[in-house]
């Protein structure tokens, strides 16, 4: 069933109506017309279905059937604090944290990062990684939309998590094994720090320890930093957030 988002509906809804990019996506690409099916959902856990009733120039107007129920979110609140990437990597991370079904991503700079953002051009890119979180949201079933936000820089990010299991991804000597960290435990919550590319210095590193992070190897090879978000993300989430 194709799916669409519409932030503004709620579960008393008996129609819908469906208008800009997305009506245009539904018109003009997949050429839906009156009486076939489709999902809505708004971002904040919410999806119903319905048929659509007409087709106008400017939008489709949508009569809501039921509500899907099925349970696709992870058992585990998993936010992810990353250093802010050059060119589209931020979007890439976006769209895989939310196909892993994480809760929240937060990126933020440091004394190594190349992109420096503030005002209107923040707002910008919030928006833009927002749109790439509604797409794979569509794509993967998800209803709720992760959390993106852009800290003022590393000291904000790490001191905003209040995480059961904190986790500071490290290449250095002196990390223990991410698997050991994640051996015997079961939190509810998590949060993994990576750094942007060139790392963390050993100063930001330890600002992070004294916030509670624990270091955490993921072995002899440096990853990138946008691989090192997606592999860690991924096994965390195997431990303890239902993907198997």
């Amino acid at each position: 069933m194709r799916r669409f988002f519409l932030e503004e509906i709620d579960e008393s809804a008996e129609k819908a109506e469906i208008t800009g990019e997305e009506f245009t996506h539904l018109k003009k690409v997949l050429r839906l017309g009156p009486g076939d099916g489709l999902a809505i959902f708004n971002g904040k856990g919410l999806e119903l279905t319905g048929r659509i009733e007409s087709i106008g120039q400017r939008s489709a107007v949508i009569t809501i059937e039921g509500r899907n129920e099925k349970a696709i979110e992870s058992a585990l609140d998993l936010v992810l604090l990353q250093g802010l990437l050059k060119g589209d990597r931020p979007e890439f991370i976006v769209q895989k944290a939310t196909e892993l079904g994480l809760t929240g991503i937060c990126f933020y700079t440091t004394a190594r990062t190349v992109p420096r953002v503030d005002g209107e051009g923040a707002e910008k890119k919030l928006l833009r990684w927002k749109k790439a979180s509604i797409e794979a949201a569509k794509q993967c079933g998800r209803t709720t939309l992760p959390r993106i936000t852009l800290a003022a820089g590393l000291k904000e990010a790490v001191q905003g998590s209040t995480a059961e299991l904190k986790l500071l991804l490290w290449e250095k000597e002196g990390a223990v094994s991410l698997g050991e960290r994640l051996e015997g435990r079961h939190p509810h919550s998590a949060a993994l720090l990576v750094g942007p590319e060139g790392g963390l210095s050993d100063d930001e590193a330890l600002l992070a320890e004294k916030a509670g992070f624990l270091k955490a190897g993921m072995g002899p090879r440096i990853l990138r930093a946008e691989t090192a978000a997606v592999a860690a993300s991924a096994i965390v989430q195997y431990a303890f957030g239902g993907l198997s």
